[in-house]
């Protein structure tokens, strides 16, 4: 019985196969990182043999490119829910504490994935490196374009490439707190996060 399951899964088509091999290569990722991740632990972690591995995947460039965009995908998506539509000139702060909060608790709900998006810069892979930049860009457009709105809307208009500087740090305060979420589970909660950092920022630069 064994062996007939194995057969009948090994005949299921790349296209049905890649997501299932797209999800053992994150946990060979988050186990081993970047430049541990084989094709032979793909492989296993999938339990396929090698030449259907390869069938859905030529190298494990390609793999990680397309696990990359995958997860780049799920986060740009979860990042760009967090960000408001507006915000309210009477109650910037709390604008900031949802969004803030929104963002961190995507962080917990996925946090293979935000993990594998942390590490991506740090490969020599140029693809993913650019992928990952080109995912951070447009964030900071939307939220460089949501300030530069409010801060019209206020008696501190300032200029584009500070606006901009500004939209750049608000982004790495929130990847930079939600390594903290996943370094140290259970430190934060995402609501007391969301609260500290926008008193920060608040305190700082508003």
């Amino acid at each position: 019985m064994t062996a007939e399951i194995r057969t009948r899964a090994e005949h299921l088509g790349p296209e049905v196969r890649r997501p299932m091999v797209l999800d053992a290569a994150l946990e060979v990722w988050i186990e081993h990182g970047y430049a541990g991740t084989t094709m032979a632990r793909i492989a296993k972690a999938a339990h396929v043999s090698k030449p259907v591995l390869y069938a859905c995947y030529a190298h494990k460039d390609e793999a990680l490119r397309a696990l990359m965009a995958r997860e780049e995908e799920r986060l740009v998506g979860a990042a760009q829910d967090a960000l408001p539509d507006s915000i309210d000139l009477d109650d910037v702060g709390a604008v900031m504490r949802t969004a803030y909060e929104a963002f961190f608790r995507a962080t917990l709900e996925h946090p293979a994935s935000w993990r594998v998006v942390l590490d991506a810069p740090h490969v020599q892979d140029p693809v993913i490196a650019a992928k990952v930049t080109s995912a951070r860009t447009a964030i900071t457009d939307q939220l460089t374009a949501l300030l530069t709105h409010y801060l019209a809307s206020t008696d501190r208009p300032m200029p584009g490439r500070t606006t901009r500087l500004y939209a750049q740090n608000l982004i790495a305060l929130a990847e930079s707190n939600a390594a903290t979420l996943l370094q140290n589970p259970g430190e934060w909660d995402p609501a007391d996060l969301a609260e500290a950092v926008t008193d920060l920022v608040l305190t700082s630069w508003l």
